[in-house]
Formats: C-alpha cells, structure tokens, sequence
C-alpha cells in the first residue's frame, strides 16, 4: 500500500495506524474515513477553527483503534454477547487510549481522548467513564454522531446495512440521551441539506 502523501509525522502516523486496524479487521474498511470526513464536515458546520476541525478529522480516523487489542472472535460474534464478551468489546476505548496517550503531538492527544470518549453519553450511561454533558470533549461528541451515522449505514456480521431514513429516526429516537443536542442539531441540519448540495454538485459538472 502507497501512503497517502502526508505533511507531518503525526499524519503519516495516523494512516499506518489506520491501516492496522483494517488489516486486523476487514470490516473496518472505509469505516475509518467515512466517518474522518463526516466529522470534519460536522465540525466546520459547527463554526469551529480550522486548526480544530483539523484535529477532529484526524482523530475520528482513530477512534476505533483500541479494537486490535480485542479478539476476533468476540468482534465477529454473530449472535447476541454476554456481559463478560461486552466487557470485552467496551475495553477497545481504553485500548486505543493507552495506545495513543502521552504523544508530543497534539493532534494525537486529541486522537487519545476521541478513543476514550466516542461512546460516552450526553446524558451520561455511557462508557468508559460514565462522563455526561461538557464533561465530555466536544472533539469526542462530535465524532460520536458520526460515527453512529456510519456505524448504522454499514453491514457488519450482526446487522444489515440500514437505510438513511431509518438511521435518521434511530439516532433521533436517542438523541435526548446519547448525543450533544446542539451537535446533533447541526448534523439534522446538514441532512436535510443533502440532497439540495447533491443536486448543485450535479449542476455544476
């Protein structure tokens, strides 16, 4: 594989990383930068700086890193977990923590703290730490939506791919408590304007 080219080490560390995550495992394919791109789109929607929205991108290419440190077998499983086999798959966020923890690099101590926090919950429940509102960084609440939007689009072992339309009603089903409402409103905001950004692109090639 030819690396992408790249204008720091922290860049081409990323996407090494990233390439050991889909040779582990496969169905992480293009998991990782749909949901690098959806992240930054959400971020700059979001007015946030560029240097921020930088880190975002970087960062939700990451996220799932922790998963080389959980067996095949349990990430595979097709039928329903048991708490012990849970345990086992909520480890990856402080997995790809530890994994990343400690860096010089900003933009990799921002990618630690995604891995740790993409499955907290806005309301709190979530794991690893059982953090709710600003408690939890906005870096890591934005990647969370994004990556339950592809999460949910995608096949996997244990479910089909899921439709737009009800990836939408899901995540609004649980927005009270899972996602930031203010980036949560903004992601609903942008889907709605999808297909009108579609049909431009389409008039303009």
């Amino acid at each position: 594989m030819i690396a992408p080219l790249v204008q720091h080490p922290w860049q081409e560390i990323g996407h090494r990383l990233q390439a050991a995550c889909t040779a582990f495992d496969p169905a992480l394919t293009g998991h990782h930068e749909r949901v690098s791109a959806a992240a930054a789109d959400l971020a700059r929607r979001l007015g946030l700086p560029a240097d921020q929205v930088a880190r975002i991108h970087f960062a939700a290419g990451l996220h799932d890193l922790g998963k080389l440190g959980v067996p095949r077998e349990v990430l595979h499983r097709k039928g329903r977990l048991n708490a012990e086999e849970m345990a086992v798959i909520r480890s990856h966020t402080e997995i790809g923590h530890r994994l990343l923890d400690g860096s010089a690099y900003p933009e990799i101590r921002c990618a630690a703290e995604v891995a740790l926090s993409h499955h907290e919950f806005w309301a709190g429940g979530g794991y690893p730490r059982g953090l709710r509102g600003e408690a939890i960084s906005l870096e890591a609440r934005v990647v969370a939506v994004a990556d339950v939007f592809d999460a949910l689009r995608s096949e996997r072992t244990y479910k089909a791919a899921w439709s737009d339309e009800q990836v939408i009603a899901e995540m609004t089903r649980e927005s009270a408590t899972h996602f930031d409402p203010a980036v949560f409103a903004v992601f609903l905001e942008a889907m709605a304007a999808r297909p009108a950004e579609v049909a431009r692109c389409g008039q303009n090639a």
